[in-house]
């Protein structure tokens, strides 16, 4: 069994420091925005984009074991990867009758 949840994001030509990530109600979200990178020299020299450009919001609903106080996020090659530890579980405990 894993430890954690990982969350992966494709973002190329995003800076992955303008992408917010927050985590609220179990709700993990992810917002930012990819700004279109074409200007008219590039359309006069025939360049070609197949990327979206404009804000994005992802929402990711997690259970109730995760360690929020652990949740870390790093981006490589315009993948951005959020990692969200698992709390350890509790077993069944047994209580005494007095």
């Amino acid at each position: 069994r894993e430890s954690a949840f990982h969350v992966y994001a494709d973002l190329p030509g995003v800076d992955p420091q303008t992408v917010d990530i927050e985590l609220e109600n179990n709700t993990l979200t992810l917002k930012g925005e990819r700004v279109n990178q074409r200007n008219e020299e590039s359309e006069k020299s025939g360049e070609w984009l197949e990327r979206v450009s404009g804000k994005f919001v992802r929402r990711f609903s997690l259970p109730d074991t995760v360690d929020v106080e652990g949740i870390s996020a790093k981006a490589e090659f315009g993948v951005l990867e959020v990692i969200i530890p698992k709390r350890a579980e509790l077993g069944p405990r047994k209580i005494s009758v007095q």
